[in-house]
Formats: C-alpha cells, sequence, structure tokens
C-alpha cells in the first residue's frame, strides 16, 4: 500500500522567509530614524522644523520594504 504524504510547495516557503527577512531591515530603520528624531526634538525642541527630512529618509527607507514586498511576485 503506498501512501502519498502531501508536498509542500518549497516556492510559498521560500517567498514567506523573503518577505519576512526583506521587512526586517527596513522595520528596523524607520524605527531608528523615529527614535533619533524624537531624541533630537527633546533634546532641542528647535529641531522640530526637521520633520520634512526624517519623513523622506523613513520613505526612502519605506522603498526599500516595498521592493522586498515586491520581488515576491518576480520570483516564481
Amino acid at each position: 500500500m503506498l501512501i502519498l504524504a502531501e508536498v509542500t510547495n518549497v516556492a510559498i516557503i521560500g517567498k514567506g522567509l523573503m518577505i519576512g527577512g526583506g521587512l526586517i531591515g527596513p522595520a528596523l530603520g524607520i524605527g531608528l530614524v523615529g527614535a533619533s528624531y524624537m531624541q533630537a526634538v527633546g533634546r532641542n525642541p528647535e529641531a522640530s522644523k526637521f520633520l520634512g527630512q526624517a519623513l523622506v529618509f523613513i520613505a526612502i527607507i519605506e522603498l526599500m520594504a516595498l521592493l522586498a514586498f515586491a520581488s515576491i511576485f518576480i520570483v516564481k
């Protein structure tokens, strides 16, 4: 009697690991930018005028997260 086990699709596991690993870096980057900005404003309230620059840095970091997310659709 032959018992067929259900085969796990390796591509699904690979895509999950790829997006999980690819989103760890941007998450840490956004956290570091936010923490540094809050620390700068806490020490010097006049530093709040640099919010626009902090948001630009966050947008650049978020682009890396979007690239990691888009790459799962490219990999077969």
